[in-house]
């Protein structure tokens, strides 16, 4: 339970004083004091489900008080909106059958002594949940078709139970083509409620195919037909992401975007062009952007060049080099192999690099931006190093400097600031890597406490099952052994944990 300190919460005040007028003369020899106990710092409730019922205790130091009482509510995470407070209630006791959707919430309570004409306001965060709001997804393939599979965690991180096919259970479709990203945005707009206003929004992408579905529900919002003011004619999209206030997809090597800070149908526009000219341009599926970082950046595989994007530009953006570069980043004749986050604050990457003229000389490179330049160092590899061989790769994100990789059926790391390799995890014969990803959440909210993790993630597949193992890791190292491993049908590409607090801050949108 807490004071009110933000803007509409004065506004609040301010209407609960102008709700009844106070023509009474008074004279007080001390500042009364009114104490509000009785609610909780925090509540949890399933939409549609539960109910609410608070019955807070009111006393003040005015022996005459008479109060009123009032209850409200309003949604968090309300960029590029104005946030809009409903009156839920206006007894003491709150006796609220919670209609919410699914995300985080502010409770308001407030009492009124209509003998002084003071008031107090305080609030407490409200959850609201649904059997998806909570628990990890997976997205996998058979081959041809992409699904997800949600693990349930009701009473710790650990699943206690899976929903198979889940999309395809709630859609009655699966996505075309094989599994790809992830991408979660707490910012996007839909009109779910009935209104057009921020959407709590899963992305799944696939390689042939899209869709934006509501956590709360996970009914579809927009399939990849509707998902533009105008449908692309290739379907293959290849990243998701958020920076310069908009959301960026990938399609078919072009950029579109959605400027989430003003209002919006929830819809990408047209093809940014490459530049005034119109140049060809084909985009890696690999790309830099943070939420803390205002320029995004993306590479062109036909003209081996950075470039970047504005909120809502209709043209990229060119990126330059920063003094010191050992490369340059427009023309530099290379193929980008692999290219991720290593930090959103301060904003940095990590790529590796392969010559178009000589195959066989590889780079790997930091990359750190300054608006719209980069400054960009290179350790060039050898063939007798173990990530010269590298197939899949998974950066520690903010943690150790160091880069998870995998060769063959093993996983290794690299320090990124000696070069030293070593050996974490042989994966089972039989078994192929498919992906691996590191993933944190945490906060300070007690409740989640049971939920909150720093995991590497290892995806494999043996062909037909698929198993994620969960591993701690300690100085970059991994734990002997997994936490637990996640299994099921087809083969996984990413994996993704929800909670009610969850927002797109949390996480970083990478491969």
């Amino acid at each position: 339970m807490k004071w009110i300190y933000t803007a509409p919460a004065v506004c609040l005040l301010l209407l609960l004083n102008a709700c009844s007028k106070d023509h009474g003369n008074y004279t007080y020899d001390t500042r009364e004091k009114i104490t509000i106990t009785g609610i909780e710092n925090s509540y949890d409730k399933v939409s549609l489900v539960d109910k609410i019922t608070i019955t807070p205790q009111v006393s003040s130091t005015d022996s005459d008080a008479r109060f009123s009482y009032w209850w409200g509510i309003y949604e968090t995470n309300v960029l590029g909106t104005s946030p809009k407070v409903d009156t839920i209630g206006h007894e003491q006791t709150l006796n609220y059958l919670v209609k919410q959707n699914a995300k985080g919430w502010v409770l308001v309570f407030g009492a009124k002594n209509e003998h002084t004409g003071y008031t107090k306001i305080v609030t407490t965060s409200l959850n609201v949940i649904t059997q998806f709001t909570r628990g990890w997804y997976v997205m996998k393939d058979d081959g041809g078709k992409t699904d997800v599979d949600l693990f349930l965690t009701p009473a710790g991180i650990a699943p206690a139970s899976t929903v198979e096919n889940v999309f395809s259970l709630i859609n009655n479709k699966k996505l075309d083509g094989k599994a790809c990203l992830f991408g979660y945005f707490t910012n996007y707009k839909s009109a779910v409620t009935g209104t057009m206003a921020n959407t709590n929004a899963l992305f799944i992408l696939s390689d042939k195919d899209a869709s934006v579905v509501n956590i709360s529900t996970f009914k579809e919002i927009h399939s990849f037909d509707n998902l533009f003011y105008e449908t692309p004619a290739v379907k293959s999209p290849a990243s998701i992401s958020g920076a310069n206030g908009s959301l960026l997809l990938v399609n078919d090597g072009h950029l579109h975007g959605i400027y989430t800070m003003s209002s919006n149908m929830g819809l990408f526009g047209g093809i940014r062009l490459r530049d005034d000219n119109n140049s060809p341009y084909r985009l890696s599926k690999y790309f830099l952007s943070s939420v803390y970082w205002p320029n995004p950046f993306f590479f062109d595989e036909m003209s081996s060049s950075f470039v970047s994007a504005t909120g809502t530009g209709p043209v990229l953006s060119t990126v330059t080099n920063a003094t010191g570069s050992d490369m340059s980043v427009n023309k530099n004749n290379k193929e980008l192999l692999f290219m991720g986050i290593k930090s959103s604050i301060p904003f940095s990457g990590v790529a590796l690099f392969r010559d178009k003229t000589d195959p066989s000389l590889k780079i790997l490179s930091s990359i750190t931006p300054n608006n719209y330049a980069l400054l960009i160092k290179n350790d060039t590899l050898k063939n007798t190093q173990q990530l010269y061989n590298a197939q899949r790769y998974g950066l520690i994100v903010a943690d150790e400097n160091i880069l998870y990789f995998s060769v063959g059926n093993e996983v290794w790391t690299r320090n990124l600031s000696n070069g030293a390799e070593q050996l974490q995890f042989t994966v089972p014969a039989g078994e192929h890597i498919t992906f691996i990803r590191h993933r944190v959440y945490s906060d300070d909210i007690d409740a989640e406490k049971p939920f909150y993790y720093n995991y590497m993630f290892i995806g494999t597949t043996n062909g037909s099952r698929y198993k994620i193992r969960t591993f701690r890791k300690s100085s970059g190292n991994l734990a002997a052994s997994p936490d637990f491993t996640m299994e099921g049908q087809g083969s996984p590409a990413d994996v993704i944990y929800m909670a009610p607090p969850v927002a797109h801050e949390t996480y970083v949108t990478s491969y």
